[in-house]
């Protein structure tokens, strides 16, 4: 089982956990100030906090650590 990857919520500052599995694409939406999102298939998508190569990096990181 993979390692569930922590992220921030844009909103409110609380911890989210995302299966780096399940993520299908990585994005920034460039508004002010610019949101990283994560998406799930093309039904659900997720604002994090964090800058789109940090998101990727911990996605990536964690996804290694599970193929081992």
């Amino acid at each position: 089982m993979p390692k569930l990857c922590k992220f921030t919520s844009p909103s409110d500052g609380k911890p989210v956990y995302v299966n780096p599995d399940q993520v299908s694409v990585v994005y920034t939406f460039k508004g002010q100030p610019p949101d990283t999102i994560i998406a799930f298939r093309k039904d659900f998508q997720l604002g994090v906090k964090e800058r789109l190569e940090e998101t990727v990096r911990i996605l990536e990181s964690a996804a290694e650590k599970t193929d081992r």
